[in-house]
């Protein structure tokens, strides 16, 4: 049966206990039980039969009351007071040819909050501690209004091959709440991808179920960092492989590779520099490696999902920027050198009376490791790239940023129309920083927080409400401890 509209998710992403349907919106994408695909997960699901059809219409308003706190909200940022947000659009499909249309608009009201500007030459609403990431803290002075295509799509499929160009969300790999390389974190770029969907390499008998995407972007520097224009726009390419091996059908193993660059130092070969790199990499009449005019990252990815007892496992190791005197020997030697990681597990749950359950911990780790006396650039941030790995203002991969670790330990409930959950959180703020500079134990700057939501269906409309309570212990290093606390409610109509 087609679902007649596209469902935008109402609750943080890692509320709802989904279920793969055609022509559905999720975020998140159930892990557990998602078989379409193996490493690549989208924010949209095309319609399976030709039409028209009208999206669900999805509105929320939210309040933090003492600074801006977001984590994967796409397109939308919270900032200190209320947020409105919209969503909704249409969607369709004529043979191979499928399209969305499902725009956000927002509205922050955007409040003053102390930012702790340490930076000289830089925005008094960008990072506070680094000077080569456009990571925006605040947008402007003013109240802010803003519109995005959301999760919008031109979608060519034929066969095991699928063409596409729009500015969706992806998630990329196992992880639920911080994805290192690509997560939901920000709005999503303008890109164009060619696809192989999960299909079998078969000789006399099936060896393996694959899954590649090249994907080619266009990031863009937010308002809020510099004041050269010709340095406004990256070039972003990327290369994600996945497999799952037949003797082993609940592995899969996934290869990702991104890269970046400044579109002024574009050359036509750099189309192809996921496999390999031939400019000169020349700057400002100055000769740099071709590791210099790039920024990459690449990551090896396990999940090992037991589907028919609700089990997942899983793991990223993610390496930043390029291993100098070539990959193999410096890598075998030192692993942790540059390195950043996720872990983490899902584990379905139901009790006497037919309630849903999911148990879920993750745990990330993006600073850096104990080869503090070879040069290690922190991830995301890059020296000549500057503005680093971010869209907009926001960062591509995980939310915590740069030299940042946390914990999340979350419990799922559903059960017929009303499902919730909870989940503690903590998150350490860039411990590179605090390393580096800082080296006072009094003065980690941590963020416990525990989140709280809730959701009723009804028939023609859902309604929700959430809470979170946050402590930040030595807020920006110092002795400044601030609670933030967060309250949103919204809905979703069954157009």
């Amino acid at each position: 049966m087609k679902l007649k509209n596209i469902f935008f998710c109402l609750l943080p992403y890692w509320v709802y206990p989904q279920v793969q349907i055609p022509g559905d919106l999720h975020d998140p994408i159930d892990k557990l039980n998602d078989s379409t695909t193996l490493t690549l997960f989208s924010s949209i699901k095309p319609l399976t039969d030709d039409g028209f059809e009208w999206n669900n219409v999805f509105f929320k308003t939210f309040r933090n009351d003492e600074y801006a706190r977001g984590y994967n909200d796409g397109p939308v940022w919270k900032g200190h007071g209320f947020t409105l947000e919209l969503h909704s659009g249409f969607s369709g499909r004529l043979g191979n040819l499928s399209y969305t249309f499902n725009p956000t608009i927002f509205y922050a009201h955007n409040e003053p909050f102390r930012i702790l500007n340490l930076q000289a030459n830089t925005s008094e609403f960008g990072y506070s501690f680094s000077n080569r990431i456009d990571w925006v803290q605040r947008y402007g002075a003013d109240p802010l209004l803003k519109f995005h295509p959301g999760q919008s799509e031109l979608r060519l499929d034929i066969g095991k091959f699928v063409t596409s160009v729009g500015t969706q969300n992806y998630s990329l790999g196992p992880s639920v709440f911080n994805p290192i390389l690509m997560s939901r974190q920000g709005g999503g770029f303008p890109h164009m991808r060619f696809g192989v969907k999960p299909t079998y390499l078969s000789a006399k008998e099936n060896i393996a179920k694959v899954e590649a995407n090249l994907m080619f972007g266009l990031l863009k520097e937010s308002d809020y960092f510099d004041n050269d224009s010709e340095n406004d726009n990256r070039y972003f390419n990327s290369l994600f492989l996945a497999i799952t091996p037949s003797f082993l059908p609940e592995l899969t193993i996934g290869f990702n590779k991104v890269l970046y660059k400044q579109t002024r130092f574009f050359e036509g070969t750099d189309a192809f520099s996921t496999l390999f790199i031939v400019d000169d990499g020349i700057l400002n009449g100055d000769t740099l490696s071709p590791n210099d005019a790039f920024d990459q990252m690449a990551s090896l990815s396990l999940e090992w999902n037991f589907r028919e007892v609700g089990f997942r496992a899983y793991a990223e190791f993610a390496k930043n920027d390029f291993t100098s005197d070539g990959m193999l020997r410096p890598t075998a030697v030192e692993p942790e050198h540059s390195r950043g990681y996720t872990i983490g597990f899902e584990k379905s749950l139901q009790n006497k009376k037919g309630t849903d359950f999911i148990l879920s911990y993750e745990h990330t780790n993006l600073s850096i490791g104990h080869t503090e006396w070879r040069p290690t650039p922190p991830f995301y941030a890059h020296n000549i790239n500057q503005q680093g790995y971010t869209q907009d203002g926001q960062i591509i991969g995980a939310g915590i940023g740069p030299g940042g670790n946390s914990d999340h330990l979350g419990l799922r409930m559903n059960k017929e129309n009303i499902s919730g959950f909870l989940l503690l959180q903590r998150i350490e703020k860039d411990r590179d920083y605090f390393v580096n500079q800082v080296r006072n134990a009094n003065l980690h700057d941590i963020e416990y927080s525990l989140t709280a939501a809730a959701q009723k269906g009804f028939e023609k409309y859902d309604f929700f409400v959430e809470a979170v309570f946050s402590h930040n212990y030595s807020r920006y290093f110092e002795f400044n401890d601030l609670w933030n606390i967060g309250f949103g409610f919204g809905g979703r109509l069954k157009l």
